[in-house]
């Protein structure tokens, strides 16, 4: 997948000074996104509560990791993926699971995106 091609072309380009990293994104509310959670706020707090820092993720959020990863700051980092989500990577998916089959029982009326 892309780790494994992030990992491999940063082994392959490194010695010619291109760095490779990859973005592992969370849940990103966009302007899209936005107008479509306008109808169910609930189902977007439910999901805000999943994460760690207990909000989703904005464009912005995605926004700075990439500048982080193509400043100098990052010059001796290549080959990552840097998940940009709130730390949800970091609890079990399986409980993540779990909530999400609660909140469709208690809430049959209200669809959470796929």
């Amino acid at each position: 997948g892309v780790v494994g091609l992030t990992r491999q072309m940063a082994t392959e380009y490194g010695p010619d000074g291109i760095r490779v990293n990859a973005i592992a994104p969370g849940h990103i509310v966009s302007e899209g996104l936005a107008k479509m959670w306008e109808d169910n706020p609930d189902g977007l707090a439910f999901y805000a509560d999943q994460y760690p820092v207990r909000r989703t993720g904005t464009p912005d959020d995605i926004a700075n990791g990439i500048a982080f990863l193509c400043s100098d700051e990052a010059s001796f980092i290549t080959g990552h993926t840097l998940a940009i989500d709130g730390g949800l990577t970091v609890q079990l998916q399986e409980t993540f699971g779990l909530r999400q089959a609660v909140y469709a029982r208690e809430h049959p009326d209200r669809r959470l995106p796929d």
